[in-house]
């Protein structure tokens, strides 16, 4: 296990403490980008892990699809008018034959996995095309999170093998990229993968689904081969040596005399041609939709927080806070909270102690320690520092930005009370109960129960997401002093059975929880 951690963690960069607030909108995407494998791991990585591999068999290669897909959402963008780019429209454009082949279901049915009302599925295609080529041994590119799914297709145009290069150059150039960086893109995109039989049995003279020829000597590595053996009159790449007509690799390689294949034949020079010019590729978006800043790996974040209560009935603070370690000399550290209660005020007793979780996190670019915490707090909490002191001195505090790290105490959802029944109800639904405790004060009532709906989409593997609120109802006004329970109830389609849900009263939420984490059956 330490063996795979150390490959994948073969880069450490100082985090910059860029401008980031906890909770923020791209927290659930940084995890999935960063927590690759170990404790708390996503796992994105095991769909192109190793570079050459595919859950489908002989004749795939994820990496290369994932890559093909993003590229193929993207080049349908019009600079002029700031429609379509990196938007998920891809995946209601499949039936158009710019777009053959199986490559782009099986990214979605992939990514579905971490699809959800925070993160869409064209955020997901970039951070697809950010794992395949660290995965593959490429540049490092950076992921902004933000990107807004189209409700339908976009234009067509899509290169393909049989365009001539005057309407190759003119859909680029509609895209904004000029030839230069046309033929750039094409290398670094085909550095990965091949050619299809069974999509293109004209191009490679075989339709058998395991035929797959390469684009150059080392597809399974995200290398300059690409070039190499392009210039150096060794490659096999189907585009360029396949039959005329349809060789658009050699077209648009040679487009400027080979002058830019010529000036990324070196290893450095295209890796870092390469990471600029995919970088491009995963920022182009609709210019109605404002990326994110970049998404560094967190120094400090709260994880699993959650308010519930004890044994007692007192309230209680849970939780573990990730510290990002990659970066330091000295990871034997000493994690504390330090407290404000309900009403802002500091108890004569403030500091929460933490206890290491002896198993890291990791990913490509970090490393993690969990700390994980509980402590009742029988007052409340509306806030919290963090404290980290490592052995050989020093202590850094933590604020959020000066402000704290903020909770909110008046609606408190419950998992312990709170299920998903598995079994169908008349109409093949289940049922979703959850339980909350709102606290007694006259201004917080009516508390909604609010649910993600997924709808499947006839031909689509992406489903539509859609916010459904139901009421909950008073259910038990003595079990915890201070606090009524409230319940609700919601017959959930067994295509939503894994999805996230709010409790809300008012203007508080305590938000995003996982119906997979629920138990069978209702204490």
């Amino acid at each position: 296990m330490r063996a795979l951690e150390h490959s994948l963690v073969f880069l450490t960069f100082l985090t910059g403490l860029y401008a980031y607030t906890w909770p923020s909108n791209i927290d659930y995407l940084e995890g999935v980008m960063y927590q690759q494998a170990g404790y708390r791991r996503f796992g994105v990585i095991d769909g192109v892990t190793p570079c050459s591999f595919s859950s489908e068999g002989e004749g795939k290669q994820a990496a290369a699809e994932w890559v093909r897909t993003a590229f193929h959402d993207m080049i349908t963008h019009n600079a002029a008018d700031g429609t379509g780019g990196m938007d998920a429209s891809i995946m209601f454009e499949m039936d158009r034959p710019e777009n053959p082949g199986s490559a782009f279901n099986s990214t979605m049915n992939f990514m579905i996995n971490f699809y959800n009302i925070q993160t869409s599925m064209a955020d997901l295609f970039a951070l697809a095309v950010y794992a395949a080529v660290r995965a593959c041994g490429g540049p490092r590119l950076s992921m902004r999170g933000g990107r807004v799914d189209a409700t339908g297709p976009g234009v067509a145009g899509v290169p393909e093998p049989t365009d001539d290069l005057e309407t190759i150059v003119a859909q680029f150039a509609t895209a904004g990229f000029n030839t230069t960086e046309m033929i750039q893109m094409v290398a670094c995109g085909h550095s990965l993968g091949g050619v299809h039989g069974i999509d293109f049995p004209d191009i490679t003279g075989d339709n058998s689904s395991t035929n797959f020829v390469h684009f150059d000597s080392t597809f399974s590595s995200f290398d300059s081969a690409i070039v190499t053996d392009y210039l150096g009159g060794a490659t096999g790449n189907p585009l360029v040596v396949g039959p005329e007509g349809s060789n658009s690799d050699l077209l648009v390689f040679t487009a400027d005399g080979n002058a830019t294949m010529r000036s990324i034949s070196d290893a450095l020079s295209f890796s870092n041609t390469c990471q600029a010019i995919l970088q491009r590729m995963i920022d182009v978006v609709p210019s109605s939709v404002t990326l994110s800043a970049i998404i560094d790996s967190i120094p400090i974040k709260p994880v699993a927080i959650q308010l519930t209560f004890d044994s007692s009935g007192t309230l209680a603070f849970t939780g573990e806070i990730r510290v990002l370690i990659s970066d330091r000399d000295d990871t034997e550290l000493t994690v504390q909270l330090h407290y404000a209660d309900h009403d802002g005020d500091i108890p004569s007793n403030n500091t929460i102690s933490t206890a290491e979780i002896h198993s890291t996190g990791y990913g490509y670019d970090a490393e993690f320690k969990f700390y994980a915490f509980s402590a009742a707090v029988p007052n409340g909490i509306s806030s919290f520092n963090i404290s980290v002191a490592p052995s050989s001195g020093g202590e850094e505090t933590y604020d959020n930005g000066g402000s704290g790290y903020p909770i909110q105490d008046n609606i408190i959802f419950l998992s312990s009370h709170s299920c998903l029944v598995q079994e169908t109800d008349a109409n093949g639904n289940w049922n979703l109960t959850a339980v909350a405790a709102v606290r007694n004060d006259e201004s917080l009532t009516n508390p909604s129960f609010d649910v993600v709906v997924k709808t499947p989409r006839i031909g689509i593997p992406v489903p539509s997401l859609a916010v459904e609120s139901s009421a909950m109802e008073v259910w038990n006004t003595d079990a915890y002093k201070g606090f009524t329970l409230y319940t609700g109830h919601f017959s959930l389609p067994i295509y939503s059975w894994s999805t996230t849900f709010d409790v809300t009263v008012g203007e508080y939420s305590d938000s995003f929880k996982f119906s997979t984490a629920l138990s069978g059956t209702c204490s």
